[in-house]
């Protein structure tokens, strides 16, 4: 009876073990278990409230950026004024786009593009340009035989010493000097060549390839016109261009 009783008590105490190990809620200081209170209303409704509701226009396909009837505005580094100001519309297929800047009374251009875009994504655009532009710039030491006038005036007011190619007159009165003092020649000489300012004009004509890439531009293509420099001409710009496109409705 005694060994009957011992092995009851043995299975209560090991049964009891059990069921506190498996039981999934802690207890409080009390021993009582802590169950999450909760009662749903409706089957939708979840175990710990009610569930989120799913937006339909969530799974839309995201809408891109239009591919015409767009500005853009920027600036750019290269022809015509080494800095240009850019200002540009793509409708439709069709390019109309204007760059330039004034940078002083000798130191000036300007360039209007009519282009055709014959690839077109919301990202890239590609088209090629019909320009026409005109540009002054003044130089500093221009180098003889790149381009430029015949006549260089220099930046020194002496007699003999005011023309990079000198005339015959200039070559007496350059020898003269230097039969009187040889280091005032050679320091007007030096000054003649190195200290000048040259005025050169040139208009053009061109055909161009443009890029546009987001906001990253560039324009390289060649000309050819009339003024100071040989033909052809390189054409080039590079430049960051902002954009007004938008999402369509």
């Amino acid at each position: 009876m005694k060994q009957q009783l011992f092995i009851t008590l043995i299975l209560f105490c090991l049964g009891t073990s059990l069921y506190s190990q498996t039981s999934p809620y802690p207890k409080d200081k009390n021993g009582n278990e802590i169950k999450p209170e909760w009662s749903p209303k409706d089957s939708k409704d979840s175990a710990f409230g009610a569930d989120e509701s799913l937006n339909p226009k969530s799974l839309d396909e995201k809408q891109l950026p239009k591919i015409t009837n767009f500005w853009v505005y920027g600036a750019s580094i290269g022809s015509p004024a080494s800095i240009n100001f850019n200002l540009g519309y793509y409708w439709k297929d069709i390019v109309l786009r204007g760059s330039g800047g004034v940078w002083g009374p000798q130191w000036k251009g300007g360039q209007i593009d009519l282009g055709y875009t014959f690839w077109k994504t919301p990202v890239i655009t590609h088209s090629i340009s019909l320009v026409g532009g005109y540009f002054e710039v003044n130089p500093f030491a221009p180098e003889v035989g790149r381009g430029g006038q015949s006549s260089y005036p220099t930046g020194v007011n002496i007699p003999g010493y005011t023309r990079r190619d000198p005339t015959q007159e200039d070559l007496l009165i350059r020898t003269y000097i230097n039969s009187i003092d040889s280091n005032v020649a050679t320091f007007l000489e030096y000054e003649s060549r190195e200290r000048q300012r040259v005025h050169l004009t040139q208009r053009y004509i061109g055909l161009t390839y443009d890029f546009l890439l987001g906001n990253f531009f560039l324009q390289l293509g060649g000309g050819v016109g009339q003024g100071d420099y040989r033909n052809p001409q390189l054409l080039l710009q590079m430049g960051y261009l902002f954009n007004t496109r938008e999402y369509h409705d």
